[in-house]
C-alpha cells in the first residue's frame, strides 16, 4: 500500500505493518493460496482434458511417491478406492496428486489445462468490481521462467503440477475471486460482481446501470454434466458422514453445498508456514440464492474456523435461529 493511502487512514508504514494492514480490503485485495477449495478447478481441467472419468475409482492413500519425492495426504489413515464426488467430499490429496501427474504427462499440444480452467473461472484476473481489486497469480510455465529467472532451474516439473492441483504452488487468489468461482460452479455462469445496484433519488429508484449479463463458462450438455459431478461432491462434503464440513452443515435446515480448504502460506515475520482456513460454497443446493466464501487468516483447518464462520452468514441470510452444530477438530 502506498504512503499516500496510508496517510489517508492516519497510518504510517510501520504502524500499518504492526497492525497487520487494517486498511486493506481482504475480500478484494487479500491474496492467499486457496488450498483444497481449488480442487474443483483441477477436477474440471482433468475431465475436460480427457484424463478423468468422474465415476472411475482411484486410490486414496496416505501418501504417494512421484519422481523420488513423497507427497502426503492430509489424512494419514486414508486407504480406499474413490470416485470424484467422494474425493471432493473427503478432500483426498493423493487423488488430486494423481490428476496433477496425469495432466503434467499430457503432450505439449494439450497446453496447461489447470491454468486454462483457472482463468476461465476468473482466477488470476481482475473482477472489475467498482472499488478495484488484486488480480492475483495463476502460475504458468512462462510465468515461472520469468519469476524465477535468477535461479538456475526454472523448468516446470511434476511437483509443480502436483502442488497446483491442490491449490498450492505460487497460486494467489482473492476471496472475491473464489466466491465468483463457486457461483460459477453453482450456475454455470461467471457473474460480474458489483457493489452498487440502484440509487434512490427524489423518491425514485434509479437503476445504476452496472449490471451485466453473466458469461457462460462453457455451454454444452457434456460440460454441464461434469459440473454436476462437482456439485455432487460439494453436497457430499456437507452432508455425507465423511464430508469435511458435515459436522458444521449436516443438520442445517437449508441444504448447503461447499468445500473446505487448508492452505499453507509462508510468513516472513515469523519465518514459518501458517494455515489459511477456507470454506467456499452456496445455498440452497437447488436454485442457489447466495454464495459464501470465508477465509480466516492463519486460522488453521478449513472445517475448524472458516466453515463455522460461513455458517453464521447462512444463518443470518436465511433467518435461521437456535441452530447448533458439532465442532470440527481437524479437516482439510
Amino acid at each position: 500500500m502506498t504512503t499516500s493511502k496510508l496517510a489517508r487512514w492516519g497510518l504510517t508504514a510501520a504502524t500499518a505493518e504492526k497492525k497487520n494492514y487494517p486498511a486493506i480490503d481482504r475480500a478484494t485485495s487479500g491474496l492467499y493460496p486457496p488450498g483444497s477449495t481449488f480442487k474443483p478447478v483441477t477436477a474440471v481441467a482433468a475431465m475436460q482434458a480427457g484424463v478423468l472419468d468422474p465415476s472411475q475409482n482411484l486410490p486414496c492413500t496416505p501418501k504417494m511417491t512421484v519422481s523420488g519425492h513423497t507427497w502426503l495426504n492430509w489424512d494419514p489413515n486414508a486407504n480406499s478406492m474413490i470416485n470424484l464426488p467422494t474425493a471432493l467430499a473427503i478432500s483426498c490429496d493423493t487423488y488430486f496428486y494423481q490428476l496433477g501427474r496425469w495432466i503434467y504427462s499430457l503432450p505439449p499440444t494439450s497446453g496447461e489445462p489447470i491454468q486454462f480452467w483457472a482463468t476461465q473461472f476468473g482466477l488470476g484476473q481482475h473482477t472489475k468490481i467498482e472499488v478495484g481489486d488484486q488480480a492475483g497469480v495463476v502460475p504458468t510455465k512462462a510465468w515461472q521462467r520469468k519469476h524465477y529467472k535468477a535461479l538456475e532451474d526454472q523448468l516446470w516439473k511434476p511437483g509443480d503440477s502436483l502442488n497446483l492441483a491442490i491449490g498450492q504452488k505460487d497460486l494467489q487468489v482473492t476471496p472475491l475471486q473464489m466466491a465468483r468461482l463457486y457461483a460459477a460452479i453453482a450456475t454455470g455462469k461467471l457473474v460480474s460482481p458489483h457493489l452498487l445496484y440502484s440509487i434512490k433519488r427524489d423518491g425514485r429508484i434509479v437503476d445504476a446501470g452496472v449490471s451485466k449479463a453473466p458469461a457462460t463458462i462453457n455451454p454444452g450438455a457434456v460440460f454441464n454434466e461434469r459440473l454436476q459431478a462437482i456439485r455432487q461432491g460439494l453436497e457430499l462434503a456437507t452432508h455425507d458422514v465423511n464430508g469435511t464440513s458435515q459436522p458444521v452443515f449436516g443438520t442445517f435446515p437449508i441444504p448447503i453445498a461447499g468445500k473446505t480448504g487448508t492452505a499453507e502460506k509462508w510468513s516472513e515475520q515469523y519465518h514459518r508456514m501458517f494455515n489459511q482456513s477456507w470454506w467456499c460454497g452456496y445455498g440452497p443446493e437447488i436454485k442457489p440464492k447466495i454464495v459464501v466464501c470465508a477465509v480466516i487468516e492463519n486460522g488453521g483447518h478449513g472445517g475448524v474456523a472458516a466453515a463455522p464462520a460461513a455458517r453464521e452468514v447462512f444463518q443470518a441470510y436465511f433467518h435461521v435461529k437456535n441452530s447448533s452444530y458439532q465442532a470440527v477438530t481437524n479437516s482439510d
